[in-house]
């Protein structure tokens, strides 16, 4: 279930605030660290990190599989022990994280590509079911968002972008065994702790479906974006253990990430010029396979 109001920064402050104050917990001086698919504020005391999500069943999932990956001894965020989660103000859920001190040391692609590789070799979860993965489960409804914010011309062409990437993904042929996928793998999804431990966070787009997908998502960087130099790219895949560049199904995997990362930012349309511009620079760059991807990291 997901609420129809907006999702605005005046409603998940207000949701954010009664939680806390449900839960107990001070907001005095707490920061909005980031605003996007979800409102998350970080407590003064460093207690704990506050998620306001859009979702329900997404944010019971969270709760969920922060429980397997820490029963498995994985690093990753973990939920704060009290209250049962998620909390439900105002239509929108609320989760409570401990809070991970933070090393800003960049991860490396060497070391992202191992930690996807841990992940990937887990026992599936046995207490739960994780839902079938779906590579673009949030294209319509952002679709129906935009409308009045985006010219026709342009929600017509991603309306028809959308429909031909997801009948050309229907008929790809995976090489890697499907398992338990976290669905949103990037190096900003990894955090290192001052030990240098690197620990997973932000479960919501976990599901049951093709490692490909989350294989990927570093070769879309590599190939599309120059995020990552051909040195680096080497490390990832020899720490992974498999090259998806290689594989004749990438090119639809990239442009369904390329479809879903423009989706993502449109989201804050509203929110600045700069997110509008490079919302309209997004797809414009759809439109031609060829061209550069010069895109900016929100």
């Amino acid at each position: 279930m997901t609420s129809t109001k907006a999702f605005t920064t005046e409603r998940t402050q207000a949701v954010f605030e009664a939680a806390c104050a449900f839960a107990g917990l001070d907001v005095t001086g707490a920061q909005r660290v980031r605003f996007g698919e979800n409102a998350i504020y970080r407590l003064a005391d460093g207690s704990a990190v506050v998620r306001v999500g859009r979702s329900i069943p997404a944010a019971t999932k969270e709760v969920l599989v922060a429980g397997w990956l820490a029963e498995n001894q994985f690093p990753a965020a973990t939920v704060l022990d009290g209250n049962e989660q998620p909390f439900v103000e105002d239509g929108l859920p609320v989760t409570f994280w401990n809070c991970l001190e933070e090393d800003d040391t960049p991860i490396t692609p060497a070391e992202f590509g191992k930690l996807l590789h841990d992940l990937h070799a887990l026992p599936h979860p046995t207490d739960f079911r994780l839902p079938t993965f779906s590579p673009m489960p949030k294209v319509e409804p952002r679709l129906q968002a935009l409308k009045g914010k985006l010219p026709e011309a342009d929600l017509d062409f991603l309306r028809e972008r959308y429909e031909e990437l997801s009948e050309r993904f229907q008929e790809l042929e995976f090489p890697l065994p499907a398992g338990p996928v976290h669905g949103d793998a990037h190096p900003g999804n990894v955090m290192r702790s001052p030990d240098g431990t690197l620990n997973l966070i932000d479960f919501e787009d976990f599901a049951y479906g093709p490692r490909e997908w989350d294989a990927a998502v570093l070769s879309v960087r590599h190939q599309a974006f120059g995020w990552a130099s051909e040195a680096e790219y080497d490390s990832y895949t020899a720490a992974y253990g498999f090259d998806p560049i290689g594989w004749p199904g990438f090119p639809v995997l990239r442009a369904t990430r390329e479809l879903n990362m423009t989706m993502w930012l449109s989201q804050t349309v509203d929110e600045s010029t700069e997110v509008k511009a490079e919302v309209e620079k997004r797809i414009s760059d759809l439109r031609d396979d060829q061209a550069p991807r010069h895109w900016k990291v929100f």
